[in-house]
C-alpha cells in the first residue's frame, strides 16, 4: 500500500466510526487508558499490547484489569520489537466484504518501534483496497524528568525496502528536541552533520516544558544558527506536517536527510509518515531500552487525532 493523505480531525469524530480494530498499549502511565475511559469507542476487535518490561510499576496492573473488563485482548511483547499484526489484519480482511479497514491506534504509551512498525506493516500490506487509520495521542501534563538512562541506538525505517542513500551528498540533521540532552548531544556528535535544524514544541501544553527544553539543550542550541531553530505548535498536527515537509523538500536535493525526533511523540509520528512518502529520508530512534526511568504521565487536555489513509498500489482512489 502507499500513503494517500493525512489530516487532523476532532476527537469527537472517534465516536462516529465503527472500527474494525482498536489497538493501544497497556503501560504503567495513567494516560494509557484515557481514550477508552473517556470516549465511546466502537470496535469489532480490541487489542491491548502490554509491555513485557515493567509489568508491576505504577498503574500497569490496574490498567490491565480495566482493559480486560472492557473487552480488550491482552497481548504481551517487548517494547523493543515490532508488533506482529499479520494474523490480526489477515483475519479481519478475510471477514470483510468491501476490504476497507478502519483502524484506531492510540500510541500515547507506545514505543516508536511499535507505531513505526504499524506504518511499516501497512505500507507492505498487499491485501485490501484502503485503510483509514486514526492515530490518537493523549498529551500529558509536565513533570520534571528523572536521570537519563544510557543511550542505545536503533534505526527505525518506515520504508525499509525502498530506501536509497547518496553518499556523495552532505548530511542534514533534523533533530527534535526533548528533555533528554544526553540523547540529543550524542546523536549530534555521532553524526557530525553538515547542517543541523533543531525542532521544538512551542507553544506546548505547558510553558514550563518549553523553558526546560531550552535549559536542558542550551549547549547544543548555542552551536546552531538561530535561523535553524524551528518551533512547531504541539496541538496543530497539520501545521507540524507542513513545517517538517517543507523543510525536507528544501533540503533533500542537496542533502541526505536524517530525522531524529526526540520530542513529543506527535513529532515522531509525523516524521515517520514523511519518511514513508520520501524513500530517501531516514528516521533514527535513540532508545534507552528496558532501563528507561519510570515516571507518571497524567493526561492533560483532549487527544490529538491524525487521520491517515493508505491505498493499494493499483487503487482508483
Amino acid at each position: 500500500m502507499e500513503f494517500l493523505s493525512a489530516r487532523q480531525i476532532l476527537p469527537a469524530n472517534l465516536e462516529e466510526v465503527n472500527y474494525d480494530l482498536f489497538i493501544l498499549a497497556s503501560g504503567y502511565e495513567a494516560r494509557s487508558i484515557f481514550l477508552p475511559r473517556n470516549f465511546k469507542i466502537q470496535a469489532d476487535k480490541k487489542i491491548a499490547f502490554g509491555f513485557e518490561e515493567k509489568t508491576s510499576e505504577l498503574n500497569r496492573k490496574s490498567n490491565n484489569q480495566y482493559l480486560i473488563s472492557e473487552g480488550f485482548e491482552m497481548v504481551n511483547c517487548s517494547g523493543e520489537e515490532a508488533l506482529d499484526l499479520e494474523p490480526i489484519i489477515s483475519n479481519i480482511l478475510s471477514e470483510k466484504a468491501n476490504e476497507h479497514l478502519n483502524i484506531l491506534v492510540d500510541y500515547s504509551s507506545m514505543t516508536k518501534v511499535w507505531y513505526s512498525g504499524i506504518i511499516n506493516y501497512l505500507i507492505q500490506l498487499s491485501k485490501g483496497e484502503k485503510v483509514t487509520i486514526h492515530f490518537s495521542y493523549t498529551p500529558a501534563s509536565y513533570n520534571e524528568p528523572k536521570k537519563s538512562a544510557p543511550v542505545k541506538v536503533n534505526k527505525v525505517v518506515s520504508y525499509p525496502f525502498k530506501k536509497s542513500t547518496n553518499t556523495g551528498k552532505p548530511t542534514a540533521l533534523i533533530l527534535g528536541l526533548g528533555l533528554d540532552k544526553n540523547r540529543a548531544e550524542f546523536i549530534y556528535k555521532t553524526l557530525k552533520p553538515d547542517k543541523t535544524f533543531l525542532l521544538y514544541a512551542d507553544p506546548a501544553m505547558d510553558l514550563k516544558y518549553v523553558e526546560r527544553v531550552f535549559k536542558y539543550n542550551q549547549d547544543l542550541i548555542e552551536e546552531i544558527e538561530v535561523r535553524n531553530l524551528v518551533p512547531y505548535p504541539l496541538q496543530d498536527l497539520d501545521k507540524l506536517d507542513e513545517i517538517l515537509t517543507n523543510l525536507c523538500l528544501n533540503l533533500r536535493l542537496k542533502y541526505n536527510i536524517v530525522i531524529v525526533p526526540l520530542g513529543p511523540k506527535v513529532s515522531s509520528l509525523i516524521s515517520l509518515l514523511i519518511a514513508s512518502r520520501f524513500p530517501d529520508i531516514n528516521v533514527i530512534r535513540l532508545s534507552p531500552g528496558p532501563k528507561a526511568p519510570v515516571f507518571e504521565r497524567i493526561p492533560q487536555g483532549n487527544p490529538l487525532i491524525y487521520e491517515v489513509e493508505f491505498v493499494s498500489d493499483d487503487s482508483d482512489y
